[in-house]
This record gives structure tokens, sequence and C-alpha cells, in this order.
């Protein structure tokens, strides 16, 4: 009896714990059709925005079209009007001169002279039609695509990757074009396997296997890591972020030369690195090199050499700002497309 009552209590546990995992399931169900809702009507507000901008370009060429067909046709309306006023005073000299040509040679003769000299001024040839009277289609047509999306960089901005939402913790928000981050206080969130628990943490969208890789963050906040992290497979992080678990990164620490950048091995940068802003990252997934820059003032900060044994993913901490502080966001720079 004793056997089959632990039986039974271990059987009651084990159907607990699938039904923890069914309100999960049940869960991610409801966070997905909200979630559903609000990335159509982002989407719906970006596409729209695209419209907007191709509706002005189409309006603002089409006007450069009217402009140009209105001003051509009133230069060759004038052309017009000349060249008829101009045959007409021909046809009118050649109809005089057929009825002097009637009278007798005293008077053809007295008024020769003058009709000669006005003759030779209206009896000039016609100028050709010069260049450029056609419209210009080449203006208009050429490249249109092409010249349009120019343009169109002007309201765009391009990352190398964005922020992964569904990676973030609960203390963090993700703007809405997954660029930038900010810890703005503990909220729950619905659990799944990809998401940081134990700290403010996110990774990037993109991972990398092979290649050489860069990207630059504008930190906006003085307590912060930023990095790679290489994932465990199916599930959920780890507590411990350090190098021996997957996670390569710096972050500042005070000192009494100025700021100093730790890394997640415990080794320190070998100068102070001041008022850090803007960190450069580059990682080299062939040599096994990640590397860490001040992008303003261009100097090298610290540099892991690692086998990463696999995919990696930028990895960033962000943490809190003081009591009464305006949270600072934390964003990834946009790339030069020009």
């Amino acid at each position: 009896q004793a056997k089959l009552k632990n039986m039974e209590t271990s059987l009651r546990d084990k159907a607990k714990d699938f039904g923890a995992v069914h309100r999960s399931y049940e869960s991610i169900s409801k966070h997905n059709q909200v979630e559903a809702v609000r990335l159509e009507e982002q989407i719906r507000r970006e596409f729209e925005k695209l419209h907007e901008f191709l509706r002005g370009e189409e309006k603002a060429l089409l006007a450069q079209l009217q402009e140009e067909t209105r001003r051509k046709h009133g230069l060759i309306e004038g052309k017009m009007k000349q060249l008829a006023e101009e045959s007409r005073a021909l046809l009118n000299e050649a109809r005089q001169l057929q009825a002097d040509l009637k009278e007798d040679d005293y008077t053809f003769l007295m008024t020769h002279k003058n009709r000669k000299r006005r003759i030779a001024c209206t009896a000039e040839e016609p100028e050709a039609v010069p260049s450029g009277m056609l419209l210009d289609v080449a203006k208009y047509l050429g490249s249109l695509r092409y010249n349009v999306w120019k343009k169109m960089l002007d309201i765009i901005t391009v990352v190398p990757f964005s922020f992964d939402p569904n990676s973030a913790a609960g203390w963090l928000s993700v703007s809405e074009d997954l660029a930038s981050v900010t810890n703005g206080g503990y909220k729950l969130l619905v659990e799944n396997p990809e998401r940081f628990t134990s700290a403010p943490c996110i990774l990037g969208s993109h991972g990398f296997s092979t290649g050489f890789h860069t990207w630059e963050v504008d930190l906006g906040i003085t307590n912060g890591r930023v990095g790679v992290a290489r994932p465990r497979g199916g599930t959920h992080w780890t507590f411990h972020h350090d190098a021996r678990s997957g996670f390569w990164y710096i972050y500042r620490l005070p000192g009494k030369d100025g700021e100093m950048c730790r890394a997640s091995n415990t080794a320190r940068s070998e100068a102070a690195v001041g008022d850090l802003r803007r960190i450069r990252v580059e990682l080299d997934c062939d040599e096994g090199e990640l590397s860490f820059y001040d992008a303003d003032r261009k100097t090298h900060i610290y540099t892991f050499h690692e086998k990463f044994g696999g995919t990696v993913f930028p990895y960033f901490y962000v943490g809190g700002t003081p009591v009464g502080a305006m949270p600072e966001a934390l964003r990834i720079c946009p790339l030069r497309v020009r």
C-alpha cells in the first residue's frame, strides 16, 4: 500500500507539472493573439508612412511635369503666333506685289525702291525649331524607382540588427523600431525559454557563427554591459553571466584615475576610458576575436580571444536609473547606407 500511495503522489505531482506546462501554452497563446493585433497595426502604420512618402514623391514629380508642359506649351504657342504673323505679313506683301505688277512702269519704278527695302526685311528665313522643345522623358522616367529609393534613405534608418523583444527581461521596454531599449522597472511578461529572467538583459535578433561583423552601441546609461552571448539549447538562461557560461562582454567601473572597463573574464582594460558614450564592437568569428573600441575617440578598450563554439548573439545588460530620474535608452547606432 505504501508503494501504491507513493505512486499515486508521484502521478499527481506529474499531473501538476503537465498542468503548469499547459498553462504556459495558454499564456503564450493569449500573448500571441494580443501581439498579432498590435503587430498588424504597427505594420499598417509603417507601410502608411511609406505610402505617404511615395504619394508625396508622385505629387512632386507630376507637378514638375505639369510645370514643364505648361512652360513649353506657352513657348510653342508664342513661336506659332509669331510665325503666323510673319507668314501673314509675307502673304500680304506678295498680294501687294501682284497688284503692283499691274501698274504702269512709271508708277512701279517710283514705288519699287521703298518696297524692295521692306521686302528684304520681311523675307528672312524662319528660325529652325531649337532643341529642347520636347518633354524631357528621361528626367521623369529614367531610373525612377532608384531615384525614389535614394530619397527614401532620408526617412529611414538601418541598423545592423534589431533587439529581440522575445528575449527581453521583464525590466526592459523595447522601442517600436526595435533599435533602443530602456529599463523602466519590472513588469510581468509571458514566460518563454528565450527570455532572461534573472537580470535586465536582452539579445540582438541575429546570431553570428562565421565571418566578420561590427556594430556600434550608444550607451546612454552608466550601468550597462555590451558584448555577445552563446545561447543554451532550449532552456532558460543561466544565472551566471560570465565568460565560462558563454557571456563575453565589457562593463564600466569607477576608479581613482577615471572610469575603467572590466571584461566578463575579470580582466581589466589597459587604459581609463573616461566618459564612454559609444562602443564599437568587432566580432571575428573565424579568428575567435571579440574587440571593443571607444567609437568617439577611436581607441581600443579590450579584446577577447576565444573559441566561441557555435552561434553567438549580441548581448546587452541595461541597468536601472536612480530614483526620480528618467530612464535612459541604450541604442543600436544606425548604419551609413549612402
